[in-house]
């Protein structure tokens, strides 16, 4: 492991901290002592989580951190990268049954923590539930090898990689914006998450007949909710599709974020539309921009970022980075994320519910998240805002197509800050 980081950590200050969280609920009440023990059992086959961010001059890097992991009472995120946190960029909360993981976009994304934190997860059922068989092929065990791919901080090629993409119609200079939604942190208080599971075999059978999938699926949900509350729109609304490019890049075991942000776009002829054409035209969407080429041009950008900032003072980094990250956001009415159907190899048995958490600065100010476990998916909608004429229309459209829904909890919720060096 080396210690670079990822260059989009100069972006990082408390009015862009980029950081999410990963709530798991329990079948039974945490108990945190073994959850202490499992997390430091865990740092030992991840050791590039367990490190702390330190500033060399102009140049950030990461150095290793044999602090504890810290845990908090109440559920409540600490800042990250701080003295609160022992200084890691991943820490811990605990309330009654629930799980609490907070950690920064700056090292990783959901599909680069999940191995972390299926290992976890087997490290303490395995202390608290030692009965307990598990299908061990799919986990990460604590002292088992490490692969030098997976150890990697810069996966990224010295050069640009030759590619061909397709030439796509370009993002809308104008998108909608939801009215309602308050910008920044200064409302993080009325931030508010509405939480839902579905059958997957209910959800899944209908979306094949509609020749979709479950992100394009909940997309046109929420492009219809949105159409319906807001008939004065004559702008386009755009789902920014959270897509990951690994496969692009060539490193699947890569743990850093490699998220790109892929529109799809609903233009105003499109009001009204039936469910089944809205998912053809977002699954085309989705197909036709996230093909490889068309990631190698994220890759290839990335590394001409890295180029561009070696001989930029730290101020510099930050201002040229910032926009990095914003302008490859772009704008959009909302996003949606799918992390896929994930292996858990039984460990979810012990689990009720996965919800993420994440930076709403960063999006249109509604985002769905989307995760698979045991034979549901857990979908969990978050906007800045408490008011549920949204989530409440979604739920309509979801009976209306008559696949059941179970209604889990509605509440709010807060990220964790970061501080830099």
């Amino acid at each position: 492991m080396s210690d670079s980081v990822n260059n989009i950590i100069y972006a990082a200050d408390e009015t862009l901290r980029n950081t999410f969280r990963l709530g798991l609920d329990f079948r039974e009440p945490v108990q945190i002592a073994a959850m202490e023990q499992a997390a430091a059992q865990t740092a030992r086959r991840f050791p590039y989580f367990a490190v702390r961010l330190i500033r060399q001059g102009e140049t950030y890097r990461m150095a290793r951190n044999d602090a504890p992991f810290v845990f908090a009472d109440g559920g409540r995120p600490i800042r990250l990268n701080s003295e609160e946190s022992n200084g890691h960029l991943v820490a811990f909360a605990v309330e009654g049954n629930r799980l609490f993981l907070d950690t920064t976009h700056f090292i990783t994304d959901g599909n680069g923590v999940f191995p972390f934190v299926r290992t976890l997860l087997y490290s303490y059922l395995s202390l608290v539930h030692p009965e307990a068989e598990f299908d061990t092929s799919w986990i990460a065990l604590p002292d088992s090898a490490i692969p030098a791919a997976e150890l990697e901080d810069d996966p990224y090629p010295a050069e640009p990689i030759p590619a061909a993409p397709m030439k796509l119609s370009p993002r809308p200079e104008a998108v909608f914006r939801l009215p309602d939604q308050p910008q920044g942190y200064a409302n993080m208080g009325g931030w508010t998450s509405y939480l839902f599971r579905v059958p997957q075999k209910e959800l899944m059978r209908f979306v094949s007949s509609v020749d979709g999938s479950p992100a394009t699926f909940v997309a046109s949900l929420l492009y219809r909710a949105v159409d319906e509350l807001h008939p004065e729109n004559c702008l386009p609304v755009v789902c920014g599709m959270q897509h990951q490019f690994r496969h692009a890049l060539g490193k699947p075991q890569s743990h850093l974020c490699h998220v790109n942000i892929v529109p799809i776009v609903y233009p105003p002829s499109l009001r009204g539309a039936e469910i089944d054409r809205l998912n053809t035209i977002g699954r085309g969407s989705l197909i036709l921009r996230a093909d490889d080429e068309n990631d190698l041009i994220t890759v290839n950008a990335h590394i001409r970022h890295e180029k561009a900032i070696r001989s930029m003072t730290l101020p510099q980094k930050r201002a040229f980075m910032r926009r990095v990250v914003t302008e490859g956001i772009g704008v959009n009415t909302f996003e949606v994320s799918y992390t896929g159907r994930v292996a858990w190899g039984g460990l979810d048995r012990y689990v009720s519910f996965v919800a993420p958490y994440l930076d709403l600065t960063l999006s249109g100010g509604v985002s769905a998240e989307i995760f698979s476990r045991d034979t549901d998916f857990d979908i969990t909608i978050m906007q800045r805002n408490g008011d549920p004429k949204l989530y409440d229309r979604l739920c309509e459209q979801l009976a209306e197509t008559g696949i059941h829904y179970d209604p889990v909890r509605t509440e709010h919720f807060a990220i964790s800050g970061f501080e830099l060096p």
